[in-house]
């Protein structure tokens, strides 16, 4: 299957299983065969906000390792690494960092690439900056899943 880049949140939205408020990617911008390069708009009217914290919001380090997990899943869909009907879950994180808080309101640009696969469990390297500057650095491992119908 071949699509034409960029792909918009429709789009991402016909790839990956999440629905909103769980699918966290908002657009793809690029693709090799390896690796991915996505976007997120930090809206400043997501739920979390009102809670993380509320005189100063900044977004959880969680949402943006799982945003970056699911540009990996978008790696192996669009590299038809899986067949139809899966998709590569998230297994494993190694080596998370976070490196600078971002706000509401700013664009994350999520990247995930395939380092290499071993028994059916693929391992990525991944970051998310904003404004050029590293937000995460990550390596995670994600397998080949099937929901049954």
């Amino acid at each position: 299957m071949t699509h034409t880049l960029p792909l918009e949140r429709d789009d991402v939205a016909g790839l990956l299983p999440h629905s909103a408020p769980a699918l966290l990617v908002d657009r793809v911008l690029a693709f090799d065969g390896r690796a991915t390069h996505a976007q997120v708009h930090v809206a400043p009217d997501w739920d979390v906000f009102r809670g993380h914290f509320p005189d100063r919001p900044i977004l959880p380090g969680v949402l943006m390792i799982e945003m970056v997990a699911q540009t990996g899943a978008l790696t192996g869909l669009l590299g038809g690494m899986v067949h139809d009907g899966a998709f590569l879950a998230f297994t494993g994180i190694n080596k998370a960092r976070f490196r600078r808080p971002v706000v509401p309101g700013e664009t994350l640009d999520l990247f995930a690439e395939l380092q290499d696969v071993r028994r059916n469990i693929y391992r990525f390297v991944g970051r998310a900056e904003c404004e050029g500057q590293r937000a995460l650095t990550i390596e995670f491992l994600a397998s080949p899943l099937t929901f049954d119908e």
